[in-house]
């Protein structure tokens, strides 16, 4: 993780034991969230105001930011730390849910508890024409899903095929 810092009017007299303790206290975001590129840091001193200012760059372009100002710069950087902290963990949460759950899951979910009713999140249409499972198969492969709800053309009943683990096709076919 790379760590830059600048300072704006902190004057001449600005000390590298405040520049190790950024350091020090950014290198410590890694144990909540591991894949953090970059942290930009931005000490500004305006009259009695010390402002802590961080940008961590993490993977796919998603930037998490915190400002927090006091009378001590010392403790903006660590109000700052914390904030950012907190958003760091709040985002590898949501990263989380999304592997385990799949997007929406958790707020279909929530809706279902809330209110005591199943509520249709997301609806799909399927094809009308009649197919074999050949053609049905050569479909999944162009529609890029893993899988397809068809009308069988040779039983005239609704049917699924599905991308198998082992490259194969599947076909679910109702029971009469």
């Amino acid at each position: 993780m790379k760590i830059k810092i600048a300072e704006r009017h902190t004057g001449a007299g600005s000390s590298e034991a405040l520049r190790a303790y950024v350091v020090d206290r950014a290198e410590s975001l890694e144990r909540f969230f591991d894949r953090i590129i970059s942290v930009d840091v931005i000490l500004t001193v305006e009259k009695e105001r010390q402002i802590a200012d961080f940008h961590a760059h993490l993977v796919n372009r998603k930037v998490i930011t915190a400002r927090e100002e006091s009378t001590d710069m010392y403790g903006s950087v660590d109000k700052a730390v914390e904030r950012l902290r907190r958003q760091l963990v709040k985002f590898k949460d949501q990263l989380n849910d999304v592997r385990e759950h799949g997007e929406g899951s958790r707020s279909a979910i929530e809706a279902e508890g809330a209110t005591g009713e199943r509520r249709i999140v997301r609806k799909e249409t399927f094809f009308y024409k009649p197919m074999t499972p050949e053609e049905a198969s050569m479909q999944l492969d162009a529609i890029e899903k893993g899988f397809l709800v068809f009308i069988n053309s040779e039983s005239d009943e609704v049917a699924i095929v599905y991308h198998r683990r082992d490259g194969s096709y599947g076909l679910i076919e109702p029971r009469r």
